[in-house]
């Protein structure tokens, strides 16, 4: 298993991590660098003692060896600092010197992170606040074997863990779809009346609208919304206008099914409408019936279960953001996600009275603004790595710390931001490129799905192409790797005047070229600026 994490530690972890795989550990209070991983985690836990004033300058000690640390590791590397989280008793007197050293600590990793991008924090007490201080730190373990935080925590410690990772990297499910009765409020529509459903200062209803202000804060971090009910279209329309206390409104929504059709046929369409895949939805519905039709019928949809009393509603809306969710910093194309669907559709309405794609087009007056090396962009050119599968050529997936090392090592990244009448999708379009002398490969090149069926991908490639060619390069190669969803590109170099010149394990990895002679025009030409 290839090697992920370092752990500098000052105890012994490794139960902690014991489900995690590849994993080395430092040994106690050593800070001696050691090359070759991905991600280098600082893990320090709290001093254990009776003397405060000693607590405190070991805490203050764990700054100097953390500057340390990070000075021997390279720049192009992630290093993950964890938070302290005080288990020591309280003190006899005030004011307490533990309690300032760990609040001096922490705000120092906090600072570290604002000046350094490649350091990324996980805030500790987001885990161990979940636990009192008996129960997270086990007496037994640490005297017999130096294991402050107790073993039977470490699947707990592993699932939390996983879920920061996954945020760090980006790796998060798109699109939340939402049933109505008995989940955004209490009660049947159809049956109730509008009056009639539960929402507002009131248990249940109170517990419904805590539930509706939660889905709008994980709506504003960039997930999309969606509904998929069985109910009259007028009925949910004046719901939503006649019921003050409603948090969620018609706006909030990217894509409706509100019908008697079933619920996965339903999901499928959603899914179609919003061009992204179905294993990037998570469907909310209090109905066991229909949770389970749902996941017998499209195992790729998440499906959690959903709570008994409306009073575990909270609780359940906040483990489903953590655990499919979770984003580690917004980016501007995170904020107005929402808005660039919202857009899509009045798109589509659009080019339902154009009588050809061609003069829809025209009509859109898209730009594509192209910057290059961009260091302000790294965070969402790190993203659209993680995210992007349908239109992805190569599917390779990139930290910000190996983006800054692939750039530091002469590669070219361009990334293209996409505007039009609408209004503007944000960057959603990357191409990676190595140069060698008179020769330039391809490494990535990808497209966000919102903004495809535009041919923005040919006047991209085209952009490329002409900006190798201005470098003096005279040959591009580039390769095509296929996986379960990128199956729509694997043509796509065939198309645009590219030769396959190998073809690996029947077709497993396709290699290509394209000898450069003058500028290239591919497909519609779009106003581009630099």
């Amino acid at each position: 298993m290839p090697q992920n994490f370092f752990i500098f530690r000052n105890y012994t972890v490794e139960p902690l991590f014991d489900h995690l795989g590849g994993c080395s550990f430092s040994g106690y209070n050593e800070i001696e660098f050691s090359a070759g991983f991905k991600y280098y985690v600082w893990f320090y836990l709290m001093p254990m003692g009776a003397n405060r004033i000693t607590l405190a300058a070991e805490i203050d000690f764990y700054k100097q060896r953390l500057n340390h640390v990070l000075n021997q590791v390279p720049d192009t590397t992630s290093i993950i600092c964890f938070t302290l989280w005080n288990t020591v008793p309280e003190g006899f007197a005030m004011p307490d010197p533990v309690h300032g050293a760990v609040r001096d600590y922490n705000d120092h990793v906090f600072n570290l992170a604002k000046e350094n991008r490649r350091i990324k924090v996980v805030d500790f007490s987001t885990f161990a606040s979940g636990y009192g201080t008996k129960e997270l730190v086990d007496k037994r373990h640490f005297y017999l074997s130096q294991v402050p935080v107790s073993p039977r925590l470490a699947r707990n410690f592993n699932q939390w863990f996983l879920q920061k990772i996954r945020a760090i990297e980006g790796i998060r499910k798109k699109c939340l779809v939402l049933d109505l009765d008995n989940t955004l409020w209490g009660g049947i529509l159809g049956e109730d009346g509008v009056s009639g459903i539960q929402l507002g200062n009131t248990y249940p209803g109170n517990s419904y609208r805590d539930f509706q202000s939660w889905i709008k804060e994980i709506k504003n971090t960039g997930v999309i919304l969606a509904l998929c009910s069985k109910n009259n279209p007028e009925d949910v329309q004046q719901a939503f206008s006649q019921r003050d206390e409603m948090v969620l409104k018609s706006a909030d929504f990217s894509a409706l099914r509100i019908n008697w059709k079933n619920k996965p046929d339903n999901i499928v369409e959603l899914a179609h409408e919003l061009n992204i895949g179905i294993d990037s939805l998570v469907f909310i519905d209090d109905s066991p019936f229909e949770r389970e039709q749902v996941k017998s019928m499209l195992p790729e949809v998440v499906v959690p279960d959903f709570p008994k009393q409306p009073y575990l509603m909270v609780d359940f809306i906040q483990e489903v953001y953590n655990q499919w969710f979770q984003v580690y910093e917004l980016t501007e194309e995170d904020k107005s996600k929402s808005v660039q669907y919202q857009q899509n559709a009045q798109r589509r309405q659009l080019l339902n009275a154009f009588d050809t794609e061609e003069q829809f087009l025209k009509e859109m007056d898209i730009k594509l603004t192209i910057s290059e090396n961009n260091p302000v962009h790294i965070p969402r050119i790190a993203q659209m790595t993680q995210k992007t599968n349908q239109f992805n050529l190569t599917t390779k997936r990139y930290t910000e710390a190996e983006i800054n090392n692939l750039i530091s090592k002469g590669y070219l990244v361009w990334d293209v931001a996409v505007s039009d009448k609408f209004g503007d999708n944000g960057i959603t379009a990357l191409a990676i490129v190595k140069t060698e002398g008179l020769t330039a490969e391809i490494d990535s090149f990808m497209l966000s799905c919102r903004i495809l069926g535009r041919g923005i991908e040919n006047a991209f490639l085209s952009t490329v192409l002409n900006k190798l060619f201005e470098k003096g390069i005279r040959e591009v190669k580039a390769s095509f790797i296929p996986t379960v969803k990128n199956g729509q590109v694997e043509k796509f170099y065939d198309r645009n005047g590219f030769e396959m010149i190998e073809a690996v394990n029947k077709a497993e990895k396709k290699y290509y070229r394209i000898f450069l002679t003058d500028k290239k025009i591919i497909g519609i030409l779009y106003e581009v600026a630099m």
